[in-house]
């Protein structure tokens, strides 16, 4: 077999050229495609490692705003009451005091009104005295018939 060395330079100088143009129009391009899509393949894991923490954050935010809701929860119904508390005593403390006005109030005005009996009733007994006496003055009286308009007047007072 002979080797034809024109030949075989022309094909050495060919598959240089063919190595350079495919090196630079598809190889290059092809790799850089390879390489961005590479990039973005890692760009979107970076994002999901990112999302995962910042969702894993979020979580841990969202339990202490529940446990401090909690705790505010609790603490404003404590609050409350024992604001409930000092108002029902407060409530109870000023029915006491205006039952004791009350009471002073009815007391005295049962006084009085014991009081204006009582007058009433004097008043009432000079009259019926003086009643009798005008009607025993009026008649000459023997003692049987002032005995029995002294009867008349004890009954009259009894009733």
């Amino acid at each position: 077999m002979e080797i034809d060395w024109k030949i075989l330079i022309a094909q050495i100088i060919n598959f240089a050229i063919l190595f350079f143009i495919l090196k630079k129009f598809l190889y290059k391009p092809f790799f850089d495609l390879l390489e961005n899509r590479r990039k973005k393949i890692q760009e979107g894991i970076d994002n999901s490692l990112k999302a995962d923490e910042r969702i894993a954050q979020l979580k841990e935010w969202k339990a202490s705003m529940e446990r401090k809701n909690s705790e505010d929860r609790t603490g404003i119904l404590a609050k409350a009451q024992s604001e409930a508390k000092k108002r029902e005593s407060q409530i109870i403390k000023d029915a006491e005091e205006k039952k004791a006005t009350l009471l002073v109030k009815a007391q005295k005005e049962a006084e009085d009104l014991k009081k204006k009996e009582a007058e009433l009733t004097k008043r009432k007994t000079i009259e019926s005295a003086f009643y009798l006496a005008e009607e025993l003055l009026k008649e000459s009286i023997d003692k049987e018939k002032g005995k029995k308009i002294s009867e008349e007047f004890l009954s009259k007072l009894k009733i």
